[in-house]
């Protein structure tokens, strides 16, 4: 979305909104605008800098609200609004959102809904961040790679946004995070193994949950500066409650080292396009046996399928990646250990549905897409800059108001 500051134009990068699934419901969930520009702008009336933040209000009195949010939403996911019937609520959305150094923090009322994130919308609007969410009324259900999930109120969601997923709930309130891939990766790594891990409700997430309503609550009153040290702590607590999933996939595994098991797969990481990367080359380099290796990878799918699945999940994410640079999808495939281009693009093909050329072309539409959206009379209307308030004052919860 837009902001304007100086006479200049600030992007916020990408908007997102959580939902899931009640009984026989559809969805709705939490909202998010991360925002990770090197340095926040300045306020014009004081010589202090303050994080930005927005509230905006899709009222459920007006028609036109789910078609409104629908834009809003296209960006991170196909939003689905369930059709008016007897009894039912119309729809309606409000949220807060404050932008902190790589974390956005949200809070958001919103009717039933469900949102679905699909390889088309990853392919045509680069975001690969994790998004973290926790409904402190109502729950949702998280689907993805058919495995389903029911998230009760209280517990904390993890979301990569780099891979498909759908979330469906009845009317909810919800507070989240979208937190920058590259900052969280650097604590904890293979952030893709954390897609739609649940945290259950405890002293950790009641912590970080803490934490989100502690910034919605003085957000219009935190300053740039204290902004950096209150998003490294948030990104910390949300890797502390991520280390519970390495050991939770190893220890559903007999005989398996944790140590051994994140060795390897860190060499795989490095060694992505390394053409000689092969389960011979790691039996060389760490000197373990075959079946040991094989052993290891087994809950996997085994360790070619692994090494081929990471290669065509590294080079998506070059494809779709603005600040990559450009090149050959022949030259791709040969640096990732393809022998020909055409069994590269079949990979490529059956493991998400769009050939490597469909992608591409997808993703060189994003910045035009994004320009588009960020323009919209229809959309900006709804969003409203959250004024800091009086010395003493944390200001309005814009929620509390009744729907």
């Amino acid at each position: 979305m837009l902001g304007k500051k100086n006479g200049t134009t600030r992007t916020v990068s990408a908007l997102y909104v959580d939902i899931a699934h009640g009984k026989g419901g559809l969805a709705k969930g939490a909202m998010i605008i991360p925002y990770n520009d090197e340095h926040m702008p300045m306020k014009p009336d004081t010589q202090v800098a303050y994080i930005d933040g927005y509230s905006f209000d899709f009222p459920a009195t007006d028609p036109q609200s789910p078609a409104y949010f629908q834009k809003v939403m296209q960006s991170i996911f196909e939003l689905e609004v369930p059709p008016p019937s007897a009894g039912s609520a119309p729809f309606f959305a409000k949220a807060e959102i404050f932008a902190l150094p790589d974390v956005t923090v949200s809070r958001a009322r919103t009717g039933a809904s469900r949102l679905r994130r699909t390889i088309k919308t990853i392919a045509e609007w680069a975001n690969d961040q994790i998004l973290v969410v926790c409904y402190t009324r109502g729950h949702f259900t998280l689907e993805s790679g058919g495995h389903l999930r029911r998230v009760e109120a209280g517990d904390m969601a993890f979301i990569d946004l780099s891979q498909e997923v759908t979330i469906e709930a009845p009317e909810v309130d919800n507070v989240g995070l979208a937190i920058s891939r590259r900052r969280l990766e650097a604590i904890i790594p293979f952030l893709d193994d954390a897609h739609c891990f649940v945290r259950e409700q405890g002293p950790l997430t009641a912590i970080l949950r803490g934490m989100m309503e502690e910034v919605l609550s003085t957000g219009a009153s935190v300053t740039v500066v204290d902004a950096r040290a209150i998003s490294s702590a948030i990104i910390q607590l949300a890797a502390s409650c991520l280390e519970a999933r390495a050991r939770q996939q190893v220890e559903g595994s007999p005989g398996v080292s944790i140590g051994s098991l994140v060795s390897l797969k860190a060499a795989i990481e490095r060694r992505l396009e390394d053409p000689e990367l092969t389960p011979q080359a790691l039996i060389d380099e760490f000197g373990i046996a075959r079946s040991t290796l094989y052993r290891l990878f087994e809950p996997l799918g085994g360790v070619s399928t692994y090494i081929t699945e990471r290669r065509l999940h590294y080079a998506f994410r070059v494809m779709v990646d603005p600040q990559q640079p450009p090149q050959r999808i022949s030259q791709l495939a040969f640096k990732l250990g393809f022998s020909q281009p055409s069994a590269f693009t079949r990979a490529f093909k059956d493991l998400f549905g769009l050939s490597p050329k469909d992608v591409r072309t997808l993703a060189a539409q994003s910045k035009e897409r994004e320009v588009e959206l960020m323009a919209d009379r229809d959309v900006l209307q709804f969003l409203r800059p959250i004024s800091r308030a009086p010395a003493g004052d944390s200001g309005p919860n814009l929620l509390d108001a009744s729907t």
